[in-house]
């Protein structure tokens, strides 16, 4: 690991039992998306310590990313992906009402067409299948 830190993974059915743990004092730390952990960010009962981003968020702009605190290769993003019927016109997925709706929820809107976002997951899905391997991941 870049950190040399070993953290152990706990299954949950979820993130809200495990922010419940989180501020509970049950785990430590752990990693969260921000739709899930903003109400707890901005609430102050839990602290974001980095963004597993490759830049700030616009909702967290005092949080550092984890290259900016010297820890690099440490990005994560949750993917969301909004689907359409094949042939539907990039003007009606792109309405600025939908992306502004998924900006307040703390999804940061990436790839403004259907090719876009397939080679972003694409790419995904190359990245995280090659960790994996790497690490020797399996299910149990």
């Amino acid at each position: 690991m870049t950190m040399g830190l070993q953290m152990d993974y706990i299954p949950y059915r979820g993130a809200a039992p495990a922010l419940a743990d989180l501020v509970g004092g049950q785990i430590p730390a752990m990693m969260v998306d921000l739709a899930a952990g903003n109400s707890f960010i901005k609430a102050g009962k839990v602290r974001a310590l980095a963004v597993a981003n490759a830049t700030r968020l616009p909702k967290l702009p005092d949080v550092p990313t984890f290259a900016e605190l010297g820890i690099k290769g440490v990005e994560a993003a949750m993917l969301v992906g909004i689907v359409a019927p094949a042939g539907t016109p990039v003007a009606v997925i792109n309405t600025p009402a939908v992306k502004q709706k998924l900006i307040d929820f703390g999804v940061e809107p990436v790839g403004r067409t259907p090719q876009q976002y397939s080679e972003l997951l694409h790419s995904e899905i190359g990245r995280w299948h090659k960790l994996i391997k790497q690490q020797n991941i399996s299910l149990d």
